[in-house]
């Protein structure tokens, strides 16, 4: 059963960890539109482009720094109490870490839904819809995206891709080109386009010809583009892993497995996503010994350093296990679940100490 002091600490928790928010995600929206002015006037991207963009990549960001947001929006939460001996009053009166620790517990159950309900459905959309409308401003009409592909042209060539796989691999390609009439001349369908060499080559070509008074149809393995694709392009086909919801980077791992092509990264992003919700709970469980292992304020400022200092270096570890992972090649449920791992073990002796 929840009682008034359990509700009291997890609407304060609730509420700074709201403020931390609003005040990061204005700060990385300034900076991260301060980012954008270089492009300004690159085709069609004009100011009121570049603001829809970073707005639409919020979400996204949101859900990268959760975990950090949690870290600070507990301290502080906690901080506040604590300064105002609210806390004090509360473990005088009998009410135990055990108590407080539920009370963390139940806000970051909370938090930890309304950012998996982001993470899932909101931020993978907004983040694919800030790419493609950047993209198609920038290009100046030159590519288009549809729900079953990518439509761009280079002078008289017209191409559709079905599925950007990366920077260097397209598949399910197809041709059109053009003569100066701007009458057909030429079709064909790759099963794939590939960067070698800095040249990019058809694979298992399809070409047919047309002329006058026939058609001529054969098969090629491998043909080099004829026209020069412009890479900033293909992003618009490309979501990165961290953009993807979780069903559609399953179904895009079984795609490069079955393709034999490398799947490492979006496998520990899978991971990593499914251990979203503990690294959460973790992170606003470390702010309970930072808040009520230390008495003045002077103290307490050094501890929200530290605990500031403690969530950029989960940021950092995550980013680490995660290229290691590729580059050891060790499993990738391991390298998601390691930093959580670490910081439960920072979590338990910090709270022990309380003791």
């Amino acid at each position: 059963m929840i009682s008034i002091l359990h509700r009291y600490i997890i609407r304060a928790i609730l509420l700074s960890a709201g403020l931390v928010t609003i005040v990061v995600m204005g700060l990385i929206f300034f900076i991260t539109l301060l980012g954008e002015l270089k492009d300004l006037g690159v085709g069609d991207y004009r100011i009121g482009q570049a603001m829809g963009y970073v707005l639409l990549r919020l979400p996204h960001e949101l859900y990268q720094l959760f975990p950090i947001l949690m870290l600070l929006g507990g301290m502080i939460g906690l901080g506040v109490l604590s300064s105002q001996r609210e806390l004090v009053v509360m473990r005088t009166s009998g009410f135990s870490i055990a108590q407080v620790s539920k009370a963390v517990f139940v806000a970051a159950v909370i938090l930890t839904l309304l950012i998996t309900l982001v993470g899932e459905w909101i931020a993978p959309a907004a983040s694919y819809l800030a790419a493609v409308k950047k993209e198609s401003a920038k290009s100046g009409g030159q590519a288009v995206v549809t729900g079953s592909g990518i439509w761009m042209h280079e002078g008289d060539t017209f191409l559709y891709v079905e599925q950007v796989v990366n920077r260097h691999r397209l598949e399910g390609v197809t041709g059109y080109q053009f003569n100066a009439e701007h009458r057909l001349q030429e079709t064909y369908y790759a099963k794939s386009l590939d960067l070698q060499d800095d040249r990019w080559v058809l694979h298992d070509v399809m070409q047919t010809t047309l002329s006058s008074n026939r058609l001529y149809s054969q098969h090629v393995e491998q043909l080099p583009l004829s026209i020069k694709l412009n890479p900033n392009l293909l992003t618009m086909g490309l979501i990165e892993p961290s953009e993807m919801s979780l069903g559609r980077l399953l179904k895009f791992i079984r795609y490069l497995v079955r393709n034999g092509l490398q799947a490492t990264p979006y496998q520990y992003e899978l991971w990593e996503r499914i251990f979203q919700p503990l690294t959460s709970l973790v992170m606003v469980f470390l702010a309970i010994p930072f808040v009520l292992g230390v008495r003045g304020s002077s103290a307490m400022g050094w501890r929200w350093l530290w605990g500031v200092l403690i969530g950029f270096l989960f940021y950092i570890l995550n980013a680490f296990f995660g290229q290691a992972s590729v580059i050891f090649q060790f499993p990738p449920w391991l390298a998601a679940l390691s930093p959580s791992l670490l910081f439960i073990g920072l979590s338990v002796f910090l709270l022990r100490s309380l003791r």
